[in-house]
């Protein structure tokens, strides 16, 4: 893989992450609608040593660049209206199509999420799968502390993936 779409970036963990490893690192173009998240998606790829260009823009109007091999978006779907996901599915089915590999990432929350089943279908009918991902983990003292102070559980990571690959 030599050139990494970041489609919807946020602060860009997605692509770094994913470009991160591979050896050697795939060059990122990385687009996102809110300009504070750009600046940290810059200040992460640059952390990690990473070639990004990262740019405003829209998933839905931007163009995957022509010389992309693989495309990621994570933590993005969720946060697209219907109508914008209903036009985004086909087209990303499409890219794999082409030869793009194709990785999406968002969080487990069936309420919010009701449109997965749906896309699940679509990738698994184009050969690709579904797939729902926990890690157990070992918190510092301190953030067990203020999770259990905020009522809230973090020792289990959990987020579900569909990939397809030409």
């Amino acid at each position: 893989m030599s050139h990494l779409a970041d489609w919807g970036c946020g602060t860009g963990a997605a692509g770094a992450a994913w470009a991160s490893a591979i050896d050697p690192p795939p060059r990122i173009s990385a687009i996102d609608v809110h300009p504070w998240a750009l600046s940290e998606a810059a200040a992460t790829y640059k952390a990690f040593g990473l070639d990004a260009d990262v740019r405003r823009g829209d998933v839905l109007r931007s163009r995957v660049p022509s010389s992309a091999d693989a495309l990621v978006a994570g933590w993005v779907v969720n946060e697209l209206e219907d109508r914008a996901r209903t036009e985004l599915l086909p087209r990303l089915v499409d890219l794999a199509a082409r030869g793009v590999r194709v990785l999406i990432v968002e969080p487990i929350a069936t309420s919010v999420s009701p449109w997965w089943p749906e896309w699940s279908a679509a990738f698994e009918a184009a050969g690709g799968r579904a797939d729902e991902w926990r890690f157990r983990m070992e918190l510092p003292q301190l953030v067990r502390r203020l999770d259990k102070a905020a009522g809230m559980r973090h020792d289990e990571v959990t987020a579900r993936s569909l990939w397809l690959r030409p």
